[in-house]
């Protein structure tokens, strides 16, 4: 990541160094939390190891909690509730102040830890949109003469977003003395892509066996293009039965539970209150947009968007 900066952490990645040296088993301990978490850091090419990051998520988490504790013992103290009526409605303000700060630390440091995962697979989301297109290009290069070296550069200098930042990795090193298969075998081993993984593998098994590099990258566009199909197909099938559910939470489900509520009002006698209402249809809404973020997070990112 160019701008060495996760988001949500309010400490810059370049200054956690300093807090995780005098504090390395604490950091050591938090990070047991993921233990995913030092691969994701890797896959990001950050210079940080993991107990570093650990610790300075502990910090930033920490001026989150503090930041919520301030506003909770704010909101909490100045509603001038009589101290009578205090005791009787639960702890006191500045006690629950500190648990509402004390909750939302640990919800921003598990999400910190968690963080750098979801970033790698949101790389790896775009990789998969913009690699059919790059494989394309370096194909032509190479049906055309150019070296695989030179249409890898030119893929590289190319706006393929994260697909030509990993390409450009792997051109220095092969401009430092690093062969080409030994470059691409270790981008292999660090995207998170399944696409970039698998033409990478099927391009250094080429380089291995000294096979057509020109038939071999056909073949490789023509294996993406299967993947990427496959998954449209199956998004689409799955698509039809989150319609269905998302049709049954937005109309059926308000319109008759508002219809068995007043029925078994008239047994029960609770009647149908506005809060009551209102409760239904914020329900509805928050399944609404829960499944939406559904179908949206899962939706395959291919071909734009």
């Amino acid at each position: 990541m160019p701008d060495e900066k996760i988001p949500f952490v309010l400490i810059p990645i370049r200054h956690m160094p300093r807090l995780g040296r005098r504090l390395q088993p604490l950091g050591r301990t938090l990070a047991k939390m993921n233990p995913t978490l030092s691969s994701a850091l890797s896959k990001l090419k950050l210079d940080i190891e993991v107990e570093a990051y650990a610790i300075g998520s502990l910090f930033s988490s920490f001026f989150y909690g503090m930041l919520f504790f301030a506003i909770s013992a704010f909101v909490l103290t100045i509603r001038n509730v009589p101290a009578a009526e205090a005791a009787a409605s639960g702890p006191p303000p500045i006690q629950l102040a500190m648990l509402i700060g004390l909750s939302f630390w640990m919800l921003f440091l598990g999400l910190h830890m968690i963080y750098p995962g979801i970033i790698v697979r949101k790389i790896a989301m775009k990789e998969n949109k913009d690699l059919l297109f790059a494989l394309r290009e370096m194909m032509i290069d190479v049906d055309g003469g150019v070296p695989l070296f030179d249409a890898i550069k030119n893929v590289s200098l190319a706006d393929y977003g994260y697909v030509s930042s990993d390409l450009s990795w792997a051109v220095r090193q092969i401009e430092s003395g690093v062969s080409e298969r030994n470059a691409l075998r270790e981008l292999a081993l660090h995207t998170e892509s399944e696409y970039m993984k698998r033409s990478l593998w099927q391009l250094v098994n080429t380089l291995e066996t000294g096979a057509s590099v020109s038939g071999a990258l056909s073949g490789i566009v023509q294996s993406v293009e299967n993947y990427i199909y496959r998954d449209i197909k199956n998004y689409s099938s799955n698509l039809n039965f989150l319609m269905l559910m998302y049709m049954l939470g937005a109309t059926v489900a308000p319109s008759l539970g508002i219809t068995f509520m007043v029925l078994l009002s008239a047994f029960s006698g609770l009647g149908v209150t506005t809060e009551t209402i209102a409760m239904l249809i914020g329900g509805s809404a928050i399944f609404q947009l829960i499944l939406m973020g559904y179908m949206s997070s899962t939706r395959p990112e291919i071909f734009g968007g």
